[in-house]
């Protein structure tokens, strides 16, 4: 075993494997994070995709939890944002361009151009949303909450209705009840569908709507300036230097609290003795000795092909085996000779603004269904809905002086492809992608010096992405809650004593947000604290 051995063990250096181990290094616990890649961080790494051109699978921290920021004094730690203005340009149809601004009037002004009163409804629609959480009465900074839990509060006929549109319904009914029109609906609908293989005509997709409306229910403490007051657009800023700043703040954070990581070694196993965990083990036979190990790996991955021993596990092993997973993660990046400009762009000025802006293309509801439908038939779609930035606007350092790098996420790739392979067909999907966004940004092309593809094979294969889901299993109604990532391993905690589970294939899951490692990390000191066993600095440690 390892000649010191530590009090705790993160498996997966992560965005949720570092938050877990930041806290758990802060209570005074001696952690260390293994990450099987050469590189801290997962979706939100920086990687080279190209000599010179750098940027992340993730593109924006839209979700980032301010309680995290703040808990972890990330800021202390070198992350800094920039925050462009607008922050979200969104196409569509009939040769319009959405623009996200930041005054809530310009906003207003452009959504009553779609119809009389439309800025009244969009706000009914957000307002109808945060009461529900509100009436619910529940944290996403605590373990999932049970049915019983979750519904004590909805004794109201009104709760017991959006309850069900909310749960059960898909978004585009729910869209349809508050009458709004077919431009805002396009502008709400990718929020709804981006977790899963869902089209805004699925049941459950509005939950996908949900996770600030919870947050905010769960802590209200960021006052008027609290990003997450602002449900579309990108109102947290960009990090500078991209979003592997967080990573490296998340780093700098963990080992000024006695932590420590070690990167380029992919676990193995997971070992353990008489139900309780002993350590890790890697690839390479190298052993490390912990009596808690946090895996904020995919669950999928955890239970099926790292834990040594599920014997006092039930019927726990061959369900996670069955759990479908059914992703669609494809990534385009290219190298760009200059600044890519919307054919809309008044002026030089107005070009650089939109080109500093995240950008979704999804221009109607029937697009984004028509793309769904390929999806599901394992065809390759010629309507990719793409969510893309150009984080070279804002951190030059991303790309060489005078260049710049776009970075585009497509979210209809099917896993499994209907004909031919993907290493036949990643370049045509890429090409689509490219081609459709030309539609709008026509002089892209000749921009283009290189691009890298990601397919989902890779995603699965070099990132360990199961399926290629980004979310580790999707995020609607009947994989949340108790069955994130499913009924008995729900609560962080294992049949296998001291091993716990986190990631973003945990309660509440939610992308760059950080939840599921802060709620990890909770149940770990309070365990430890149950037991009596806590380090001495532990008493004094923040909770959930």
């Amino acid at each position: 075993m390892s000649a010191a051995p530590y009090d705790a063990i993160v498996v997966g250096g992560g965005h949720n494997g570092l938050v877990a181990a930041c806290y758990l290094g802060r209570a005074g616990l001696k952690t260390l994070v293994i990450e099987g890649s050469p590189r801290l961080g997962g979706p939100a790494a920086t990687i080279e995709f190209m000599p010179g051109y750098s940027t992340t699978i993730s593109n924006s921290p839209g979700s980032l939890e301010p309680k995290i920021v703040n808990d972890l004094e990330l800021e202390a730690y070198g992350l800094k944002f920039v925050r462009p203005d607008p922050t979200l340009v969104h196409p569509l149809d009939g040769n319009r361009l959405y623009v996200g601004w930041r005054e809530p009037a310009r906003n207003n002004a452009q959504l009553e151009t779609f119809a009389k009163g439309e800025a009244a409804r969009y706000d009914a629609f957000f307002a109808y949303l945060q009461r529900f959480a509100d009436r619910l009465g529940i944290s996403i900074f605590e373990p999932p909450p049970s049915l019983q839990h979750l519904v004590r509060n909805l004794t109201r006929i009104e709760d017991q209705e959006a309850f069900s549109r909310i749960m059960f319904g898909p978004v585009r009914d729910l869209m349809d009840e508050f009458e709004l029109a077919p431009e805002t609906q396009a502008l709400i609908a990718p929020l709804a569908v981006v977790g899963g293989q869902v089209a805004p005509s699925t049941p459950g997709t509005p939950f996908n709507l949900m996770m600030r409306p919870l947050s905010l229910a769960s802590l209200r403490e960021g006052g008027a300036q609290d990003p997450r007051l602002i449900p579309l657009r990108g109102s947290t800023g960009l990090p500078v230097g991209g979003m592997g700043a967080i990573i490296e703040a998340l780093r700098t954070s963990l080992l000024a609290h006695g932590g420590a990581v070690v990167t380029g070694k992919p676990v193995a196993t997971i070992r353990s003795a008489g139900g309780r965990v002993r350590g890790v083990v890697t690839g390479s036979g190298e052993e490390y000795e912990a009596p808690i190990v946090v895996s904020a790996l995919s669950p999928h991955t955890t239970v099926l092909s790292l834990v040594d021993d599920t014997s006092g596990w039930g019927d726990l092993k061959p369900k996670m085996k069955r759990k479908p997973m059914r992703g669609r993660a494809f990534k385009v990046v290219l190298a760009l000779n200059g600044m890519p400009r919307y054919a809309d762009a008044a002026s030089d000025v107005e070009a650089r603004s939109l080109a500093c802006a995240q950008f979704r293309i999804a221009p109607s509801l029937d697009y984004i269904e028509e793309a769904h439908t390929d999806m599901l038939q394992g065809r390759l779609s010629r309507k990719p809905v793409i969510w893309g930035l150009c984080p070279s606007m804002t951190s030059p350092v991303l790309a060489p002086a005078g260049k710049h790098v776009l970075s585009l996420n497509v979210g209809n790739a099917p896993y499994r492809l209907r004909e031919g392979t993907w290493a036949e067909q990643r370049d045509v999907f890429a090409k689509r992608a490219i081609a459709k966004l030309a539609e709008y940004m026509p002089t892209l092309p000749d921009l283009i010096s290189d691009y890298r593809v990601i397919d989902p094979t890779q995603f699965e294969r070099e990132f360990g992405l199961v399926e290629a889901n980004i979310t580790h299993g999707d995020t609607l109604p009947f994989n949340m809650f108790w069955m994130r990532p499913m009924a008995g391993l729900h609560a962080y905690r294992t049949p296998t004593a001291g091993l716990y589970l986190s990631g973003n294939g945990t309660w509440p899951g939610n992308y760059i947000s950080g939840i599921s490692g802060h709620n990890a990390s909770q149940a770990v000191l309070r365990d430890l604290r149950e037991a009596g066993s806590a380090a001495p600095a532990l008493a004094g440690s923040a909770s959930c």
